[in-house]
């Protein structure tokens, strides 16, 4: 008898930092496909247990401060993120490519 594979729902809460907020408004025009890859990036990170993922790095940059990154795909956006228990906070959405922290 073959065995049922269990699937895992990730319950991760989605926290939006005024930051986030800000530049997400500014940078991204709503039902753009700007804002749909932005939002396909959010629900891959929210939904996945391994974060940081292998792409992710750390950077650093004001006001921000340190927060590990993804790059949203065939886009010029990085979303810039925090992990904390089950919640996962969005800092910042930018443009401009950030520069890896060195540790």
């Amino acid at each position: 008898m073959a065995r049922r594979r269990e699937r895992r729902v990730v319950a991760r809460r989605i926290r939006v930092t005024t930051w986030y907020a800000r530049e997400a408004i500014r940078t991204l025009r709503h039902g753009s496909a700007r804002a749909v890859a932005v939002a396909r990036i959010v629900r891959i990170l929210a939904g996945t247990d391994d974060l940081p993922g292998p792409s992710d790095f750390e950077a650093t940059t004001r006001p921000v401060g340190r927060a590990w990154v993804r790059r949203v795909a065939d886009r010029n956006l990085w979303i810039w993120y925090r992990i904390r228990d089950e919640e996962l906070v969005l800092v910042t959405v930018t443009t401009d490519p950030p520069i890896p922290f060195d540790t």
